[in-house]
């Protein structure tokens, strides 16, 4: 497990930080309106998809960690979530690809990747959110190896602007079973996207909602066998639950050392407000909250990456510590500064923003859900390989 950053990791963290210090501040403080297009076109040009992409297509075979160095550089300056999401859901993509692609998949499709385009992922149905196995979008098999997609998706991250998109669909007549897994261009007949969503922050990250009417698919559409899915997206988007973690822990640095200065320059009643229990204690459980989320989600990588059995488990304990510090602590930082904190401006735009991490993901309900699904999975683990004196001590009275 990495407990420090190499010489060349570090060297990497440095060099995206500056890509993030390049972004516009007024625009920031504001809150961004569009996608942010040069500030993605310097990430594709300074090789953030070469670290994560192997040698054989386009890559430069380097791994996840240094990946990791990049990002959290990016998400300690940047001072914005939205191009850190689509970073993330890009990184995602990436390794779907790397896992379950077929070579003319992954020649193609992250040839793209590595060419700036950006992809989507379609999980959600409007009528059964991330419910996987309740999806209404279904996949019909036809005459040689041939398949229709039918059904809508919603609350997509880059729908109206991607090139090609994952769609989470289900073998039709499979009940809560059957999970599939397509890949299609945006262009593709009878995909229809739908308008930018209007939202309360994130404005910077266009999402929207896609439409499939007996959209033509054949096998090499499939990523991976068709009903085999649901293991593999448990396996991409784990990682992304562990992202989401690490950017909310690190979006917030700058933002508590800013208010830092803050508490020592304000003051009332004759002392800096710093000096009252009350801001101490915001501060301190900002602090608490942001190493926290860091570690665990560390934590999460090295698990995801060795395959142990707890990894999706601690992927949501890092997503859900990292969305209750930057949520929790951007309220706690408009409290702090007052009415200057509720101003339109940096505090109230971070707040918007930080909002987001509610929901994107997973919501907090479903991350527990899970938790307690694999504790439970774990726990009858754990029964079934103690030694048979042990086993007999667990027996009840």
């Amino acid at each position: 497990m990495h407990l420090e950053w190499t010489p060349e990791q570090r060297q990497t963290r440095t060099a995206f930080a500056a890509i993030g210090k390049m972004a516009d501040r007024d625009e920031l403080r504001l809150g961004r309106r569009a996608f942010d297009q040069q500030t993605w076109d310097r990430l594709s040009a300074a090789g953030l998809w070469r670290m994560i992409v192997p040698r054989e297509f386009g890559g430069d075979g380097r791994d996840w960690w240094g990946f990791t160095a990049a990002l959290e550089g990016l998400a300690a300056t940047l001072r914005t979530p939205g191009l850190l999401l689509s970073v993330i859901a890009q990184a995602g993509m990436v390794r779907a690809l790397d896992l379950y692609g077929s070579d003319s998949q992954k020649r193609e499709y992250l040839g793209r990747i590595l060419n700036g385009e950006l992809s989507a992922t379609a999980i959600a149905d409007p009528d059964t959110g991330t419910d996987v196995r309740a999806t209404s979008s279904l996949l019909t098999p036809g005459p040689n190896e041939t398949f229709r997609l039918n059904g809508v998706k919603y609350n997509i991250a880059h729908a109206p602007v991607a090139s090609f998109i994952l769609v989470v669909c289900k073998l039709s007549d499979h009940g809560r079973e059957g999970i599939s897994l397509v890949l299609l261009d945006a262009d593709s007949p009878g995909l229809t996207i739908g308008a930018q969503d209007r939202k309360l922050g994130n404005l910077d990250l266009p999402t929207g909602q896609m439409r499939f009417d007996d959209v033509p698919l054949h096998y090499g559409h499939l990523l991976g066998e068709p009903g085999a899915g649901l293991r593999n997206l448990v396996n991409i988007v784990s990682m992304g639950r562990l992202y989401y973690g690490l950017v909310a822990a690190w979006l917030i640095e700058p933002m508590l050392a800013e208010a830092f200065d803050f508490s020592q320059k304000r003051t009332t009643f004759d002392v800096p407000i710093i000096e009252h229990q009350y801001i101490q204690k915001k501060l301190t459980d900002i602090r608490i909250g942001a190493e926290s989320a860091k570690w665990v989600s560390y934590a999460a990588l090295h698990q995801l990456l060795c395959g142990a059995p707890e990894a999706a488990m601690t992927c949501s304990i890092s997503k859900l510590t990292g969305a209750a510090t930057i949520v929790e602590g951007a309220m706690d930082l408009m409290k702090l500064y007052g009415s200057k904190g509720y101003h339109e401006g940096e505090i109230t735009t971070f707040l918007r923003d930080a909002l987001a991490f509610c929901s994107v993901g997973g919501t907090e309900e479903m991350h527990r859900r899970n938790i307690f699904g694999q504790m439970t999975r774990l726990h009858a683990k754990s029964k079934k390989t103690a030694s048979p004196a042990i086993q007999k001590d667990l027996q009840p009275a």
